[in-house]
């Protein structure tokens, strides 16, 4: 009897044990649907399937404890069960939000919530419970709540992640008004998902270690905030680019740089020498690449915002963000110029210092100055400007988490209308004859002249020599005629955009670009193609921020004409088979100019320096900070434990005391070893304190339901006497030391 009555203590401890698992686990599950269907439903449907999954959970939880009894459901009807459960919650809300008489009853808008949330409940009731039941009858398939958890936040986060960084709205509108930057609080949340994954690790027995576990996810979530900190978030990944993103070309420190600069002559940017090799092709922006298929993932993505210091609407409506120029034909295509004479208005390194871009056009009548800030979301393997760029330097970086690098550009940009442009000539008169053929060289294939010889003769007769009036009728005949594209056939040709011009005219921008090039240069007008972002002034929306996406990235042709410089001639096909770029989020645009224009505080702990570098100083005082938190909650531990077994009372004494005494030998390092059993181990260390084997036996013996139990008050007396013995057995500093140790309570078992 007595062996019976301590079997059902034991099984009603377990039982409460569970339930408070099965609680805590029901939710998790919950909080996790209540965040996935967050952005698909309204608040009725968001309580529903949070209400759903913590009672799915619940139910299966209880039929699985059924059934270890019984045995009376199988895991296929269980998840036949759920299936139905979704189907009749299905049916049952179509049958709401078709009910004529119900909507007259209590109204459309209620009627509406009620059938999502009969809705909702069902299929994440469903869902949780067909889960849980699997991972009941399957505990190797555990990781399939972490994982369904684990996605629920990151989906949440998605939009985030992709660069929108005040996505959630609910979230980043929140923080913003507050003042708080909303990557500071995602990480929290992020933090606190992952203490609810590890509310799913509590099992039954493994209390003791639970402060292990928690103290660990604490330091790896410290561990992580450092490393944002420092190396800044994720960037986004803009798939279709052009080759515009990536490691920078030169991954040299600025004094390399410099000493390299005045090694080779004071040569500036590092501008590549007359017959140097760009060296890795289209990752360095040698020439640009002709794909049969471009993707239309990270479109959207940010990639940098540029802000404008005065108002400038540029004469074709919109900001062209030259970064490369293509200008010299080497047979099959054009790739970049070899030469310092050609192409100068192109900067090949990111600036340290002022910077002088040389030949740069004048202001005049034509152009004005125009300086702009350029903060970098993801790296570029040289920087852009806008326009016609005169000086670059460096500027600081007013957030390093959000941008890799910020630099100020002095442009003189274009504000003649294209219609005074005519007239002028073609080329700079200083231009010698190798720079003339570079620009004008075109392949040989007799069809471009052709071509270009029949849209002239439908000019007027005041035009045909017009430079300009030439290059115009060139555009005006591939916008009306032709397609755009992501998707073509031309890549494998020898001559990508022959097989484009002459085929079937569909193609994207690099397509468009060289073919109009071409047509130009066989007619003697100098042109070359040009590589950056190209975005719509209807994007800026009157503001002074220009926010440039994935979906941005560009490539054009240009001419030169004479007191002017070059002047972008872009085409704008009539017929496109893609869906057109969408405008970027105005909320976006806007957060990022804020973070653009803010001044460095010198009393806000999370502004880096411009150079990143790693302050292992500050790294060491929080890590100091992060270990003394750790030993004070050691400390406190121990003292809650030794404090139990002092004035704890009734039979909950009997665990306490020994646990405490238990204590006490951890920290002088006697520990009951793997297999060892209680009695073995009191007999092994009864030399050092005999009132430990006569405190062993009394804790057995109440363990196993025995009635003949001492007082409670002589337990505690038997765990004091532990204490005294240790004091004549060993010296003082091993007691000290063990005392001392925050740790020790943990191999205590």
């Amino acid at each position: 009897m007595t062996q019976s009555r301590s079997k059902s203590r034991h099984q009603t401890k377990r039982t409460q044990r569970g339930r408070v698992v099965s609680h805590l686990r029901a939710g998790v599950l919950a909080s996790a649907a209540m965040i996935l269907c967050w952005r698909f439903t309204v608040t009725t449907g968001i309580v529903a399937s949070a209400l759903g999954a913590y009672l799915g959970a619940l139910f299966a939880d209880r039929l699985t404890e059924r059934d270890r009894a019984r045995g009376s459901l199988r895991l296929g009807s269980g998840l036949l069960m759920a299936g139905a459960i979704l189907l009749v919650g299905g049916l049952v809300s179509r049958l709401v939000v078709g009910s004529e008489q119900l909507a007259d009853w209590i109204g459309p808008l209620p009627t509406l919530h009620l059938g999502d949330g009969v809705l909702w409940l069902s299929f994440m009731g469903a869902g949780a419970f067909a889960l849980r039941l699997l991972v009941a009858r399957r505990p190797a398939l555990a990781v399939l709540e972490v994982a369904a958890v684990a996605s629920s936040l990151a989906v949440a986060l998605a939009a985030h992640r992709q660069g929108m960084v005040h996505r959630p709205l609910a979230i980043g509108d929140w923080a913003w008004t507050r003042g708080l930057d909303p990557s500071l609080v995602f990480l929290v949340l992020g933090g606190l998902g992952t203490l609810l994954l590890a509310g799913l690790m509590v099992q039954e027995g493994r209390k003791r270690r639970l402060p292990l576990h928690f103290s660990a996810l604490l330091a790896v979530a410290f561990l992580l905030l450092v490393f944002v900190r420092v190396q800044g978030l994720p960037a986004p990944d803009p798939s279709a680019d052009l080759g515009l993103t990536g490691e920078p070309e030169d991954g040299r420190s600025g004094e390399e740089r410099e000493a390299a600069r005045r090694k080779d002559g004071g040569r500036g940017q590092g501008q590549p020498r007359p017959g140097q090799e760009q060296g890795d092709g289209q990752r360095q922006l040698g020439e640009l690449e002709f794909r049969d298929e471009y993707g239309n993932s990270g479109h959207q993505a940010p990639v940098a915002v540029v802000l404008l210091h005065d108002d400038y609407s540029p004469p074709s409506g919109v900001y062209y963000f030259r970064q490369s120029a293509f200008s010299q034909y080497n047979g099959r295509r054009l790739v970049q110029a070899l030469s310092d004479e050609l192409d100068r208005d192109v900067v090949h390194r990111f600036p340290f210092a002022d910077f002088q871009v040389p030949g740069a056009p004048g202001t005049s009548g034509d152009r004005k100055a125009l300086i702009t800030s350029i903060g970098l979301m993801v790296d570029h393997v040289r920087p852009f400007a806008l326009d016609s760029p005169v000086i670059l330097r460096p500027a600081d970086n007013p957030d390093p988490m959000r941008f890799q690098r910020v630099f100020e550009v002095r442009s003189h940009v274009l504000e003649r209308p294209y219609a005074d442009l005519l007239g002028l000539r073609a080329g700079d008169p200083s231009w010698s004859d190798d720079t003339w053929r570079t620009y004008t060289e075109s392949p040989d294939d007799p069809r471009y002249d052709e071509l270009a010889q029949s849209l002239l003769a439908s000019l007027r007769s005041d035009y045909r020599d017009d430079p300009l009036g030439k290059a115009l009728a060139i555009k005006i005949y591939l916008d009306e005629n032709g397609i755009y594209s992501r998707k073509s056939r031309h890549a494998g040709a020898r001559d990508p955009a022959a097989s484009f011009l002459f085929g079937d005219l569909t193609g994207y921008c690099v397509h468009f670009a060289h073919a109009a090039t071409y047509l130009m240069r066989s007619v003697g007008i100098p042109a070359r193609v040009a590589a950056g972002y190209a975005v719509s002034e209807a994007a800026r929306a009157g503001g002074s921020t220009v926010l440039i996406q994935g979906g941005d990235a560009h490539a054009w042709p240009e001419i030169y004409l004479d007191g002017v410089g070059w002047v972008v001639v872009d085409l704008a096909p009539a017929q496109s088979l893609d869906q057109p770029n969408q405008l970027p989020d105005q909320r976006l645009q806007q957060m990022l100019g804020e973070m653009m224009r803010q001044e460095r505080r010198p009393d806000d702990p999370f502004r880096e320096q411009m150079s990143r570098a790693i302050d292992w100083a500050t790294l060491g005082r929080r890590f100091l900070w992060l270990l003394a938190i750790l030993v004070v909650a050691g400390w406190l531990i121990k003292a809650q434990r030794a404090a139990a077994s002092r004035f704890g009372t009734g039979e909950h004494q009997f665990r306490v005391s020994y646990r405490a005494a238990l204590d006490r030998l951890a920290d002088v390092g006697e520990v009951r070893r793997p297999g060892e059993t209680r009695e073995r181990f009191a007999q092994r260390v009864g030399d050092l304190s005999p009132s430990f084997s006569t405190l062993t036996r009394h804790h057995v013996a109440w363990a196993l339901g025995s009635s003949r139990l001492p007082e409670a008050k002589k337990v505690q007396e038997l765990s004091r006497g532990v204490s005294r013995d240790l004091a004549e057995s060993l010296p003082w500093w091993r007691r000290a030391v063990g005392r001392l140790d925050p740790t020790s309570w943990l191999r205590a078992r």
